[in-house]
């Protein structure tokens, strides 16, 4: 793409692209009455901080992606247009996206984006580029997006402050999402609302973020010209911030300062973002090599999984956490993985015999800073890896991750939410070398689909490749269950709901779907025999879970039901974590055992040589096998505080 808007803008600039000159004046009105002033060039140093920050107080002035600060030469002249696209101007281009003109609102701001003059929003970043590719060929001359280095040189406009307006922005200054009182939240406002900064640019702080031409990617030290960001990556940048509230925040001020990192798979048209222009060559320095591979992904091999291991026949338990063995994030670390919270995991055994955990990594649960860090305990050794960064789309809450290997291909799914973890889009990536790399994350479930979603829960793959994937609702409600039945290509969304959180789902043999929820006392279960579209309620013998607890679910290799879940009735095995084995498929329970070392949101997978392995929150691990799970005694009556006599009734 990059390439044929280059060849694009050599074809249309002529003669004045020879001399390297845009068209002359310091003002231009285009064939849509687009306003744009000339940006002379100059040089300014990019970003903020020269190292990642070290303490709470550091981050909430920077963010880690912003270091080390670095001096950029913008050396060639352009032009950049006074305000974002508006929608009059998209829809000459796009008639049809006036039908989605206010349709997604922000949370609690009402309609977005409704009338001519307000910024264009609903647009990708493909769709930005289009739009450019029709306005060079409509007028012959060569229009882009701009680079983020641009972007961030434009919005400055000399300044080496906090904002082009000083260290403070206020409601009277920026749409930041609140009204110039500073009290009632407002979605987008008309373009140039707000005074012009001091190159004439209307709105570089708030309204809605704007599309760069860049691969997002981390600084390097040094002085560069023309950076044109990183040869490849999973988002694009946005720059400038937006009307969105931060939920953490009362205003959306943090995100609007000139040196913010925001980005968004190019794919995702959303209620935030859209986009201005420039008229001007394309620089010609070459990108950034692509971003080096986080640890989890170096030196991954390609061997097929041991299927030997402990003695099957022998109890097997491992406590990693115990014996500090379990994965870590040194203290006081603040970004792109957090010391301060980590929670809700994923776990998976892969081809390889390696086992990869991800859980999410953050300082507020609904902050845009949460991240997917990531672990791996390579086959062979005694202890998991450093955490490293798993996944993270910046300024995007990154949550809710599932992992799922079928022994040949490894399944990444998670959540882009704009309002703590609702208002989301389901993404999707896959693995088919047990993830030392990626293909491209592709939105599943856009947040804007009829039948929306919030947070990946669980998955599970049937001996035909269906692949299950259970789904909390939006604000926790319409709990469903997500199948597809070619790889992940298209997907379904089941009509029932199982109206319960956090939905730990396994597949039976014989077809059946079962899901255990987080809700009343006793533990819920619901039962599907047409894959989602209706469910069964029933209740466990095990007791109700609360706030901060998740259960997993599992079918063994050998045909047998494992629950690991919460004894908040202490009723069980005297509280704490218990492992339940079934082996009727989740009707009678008669192994069960307390679990030390691992609490929280916990995800449970198997690998090839019989090992299972427990992850829960605060990265705490353990591993066991099936004949430790054996030893335990059958499920005392009285486990749930009623009559269920350890059946599922």
């Amino acid at each position: 793409m990059r390439r044929a808007i280059h060849l694009l803008a050599a074809i249309a600039l002529g003669a004045w692209a020879v001399a390297g000159e845009p068209p002359g004046g310091k003002e231009l009105t285009n064939s849509l009455g687009m306003k744009l002033v000339r940006i002379e060039p100059g040089e300014f140093l990019m970003g903020c901080g020269t190292q990642p920050p070290r303490t709470e107080a550091e981050w909430k002035q920077r963010d880690w992606d912003e270091a080390p600060a670095h001096k950029v030469k913008i050396t060639k002249p352009f032009h950049m247009a006074v305000h974002e696209v508006t929608n009059k101007q998209y829809e000459q281009f796009d008639p049809k996206h006036k039908e989605l003109r206010g349709k997604f609102g922000a949370y609690g701001q009402g309609r977005v984006s409704t009338t001519d003059d307000e910024p264009v929003t609903m647009v990708s970043w493909h769709d930005a580029v289009r739009f450019c590719e029709w306005l060079s060929k409509k007028e012959g001359k060569p229009y882009r997006l701009p680079t983020e280095a641009e972007w961030e040189f434009a919005c400055r406009a000399g300044t080496t402050t906090v904002y082009n307006t000083g260290d403070t922005l206020t409601p009277e200054q920026a749409n930041i999402g609140l009204a110039r009182d500073g009290k009632k939240k407002v979605p987008t406002v008309p373009v140039g609302s707000y005074p012009p900064n001091a190159w004439g640019l209307c709105d570089m702080h708030g309204n809605v973020e704007e599309w760069c031409l860049d691969w997002f990617g981390p600084y390097e030290p040094g002085e560069r010209a023309d950076p044109t960001g990183r040869a490849d990556g999973f988002a694009k940048v946005t720059r400038g911030g937006s009307h969105s509230i931060a939920s953490w925040s009362p205003d959306n001020a943090r995100y609007c300062r000139s040196s913010n990192r925001s980005g968004h798979l190019p794919d995702d048209a959303n209620r935030c973002t859209g986009f201005r222009i420039v008229l001007g060559e394309m620089p010609a320095t070459p990108p950034l090599p692509a971003a080096k591979p986080p640890l989890h992904e170096r030196d991954v091999q390609q061997t097929a999984a041991p299927r030997e291991g402990p003695d099957p026949s022998k109890p097997y338990f491992v406590n990693f956490a115990a014996e500090k063995r379990n994965p870590t994030i040194p203290k006081d670390t603040w970004g792109p993985i957090f010391s301060a919270h980590n929670h809700f995991t994923a776990l998976c055994a892969c081809p390889n015999g390696d086992v990869l955990a991800a859980w999410y990594t953050t300082k507020s649960e609904s902050g845009r800073e949460l991240a997917l860090a990531g672990s791996r305990l390579r086959v062979g050794a005694d202890r998991w890896e450093p955490a490293s960064l798993f996944f993270d789309v910046p300024d995007v809450n990154d949550h809710a991750p599932v992992l799922l290997c079928d022994g040949k291909r490894i399944w990444h799914f998670s959540s882009q939410a704009l309002a703590g973890w609702n208002d989301t889009s389901i993404l999707m990536r896959t693995s088919d070398d047990s993830g030392a790399t990626w293909s491209k994350p592709r939105i599943i479930l856009p947040r804007h689909d009829p039948d929306h979603l919030s947070q990946s829960c669980s998955a599970f793959v049937g001996p035909d490749g269906l692949l299950g994937l259970a789904v909390d609702g939006s604000g926790h409600g319409r709990e469903r269950l997500m199948t597809s039945r070619d790889g992940g290509q298209t997907w379904r969304v089941g009509k029932g709901d199982m109206k319960g959180i956090h939905p730990a789902a396994v597949l039976l043999d014989g077809g059946s779907v079962i899901a255990f929820t987080r809700g009343p006392n006793p533990m819920p279960m619901f039962t599907s025999s047409d894959f989602g579209d209706t469910w069964q309620a029933g209740v466990t013998a095990f007791p109700g879970i609360n706030v901060g607890q998740k259960a997993a679910a599992l079918k063994l290799a050998g045909g047998a039901v494992l629950l690991c879940s919460h004894d908040t009735k202490k009723a069980v095995v005297g509280g704490g974590v218990f492992a339940a084995l079934s082996l009727d498929g989740a009707r009678t329970w008669p192994h069960v055992r307390k679990v030390e070392g691992v609490g929280g949101y916990m995800s449970v997978a198997q690998a090839p040589n019989g090992v299972i392995y427990l992850f829960g929150s605060r990265m705490g691990c353990v591993a066991f096998d099936e004949a430790w799970l054996r030893e335990g005694k059958p499920l005392a009556p009285e486990a749930a505080g009623d009559d269920t006599k350890g059946k599922v009734r």
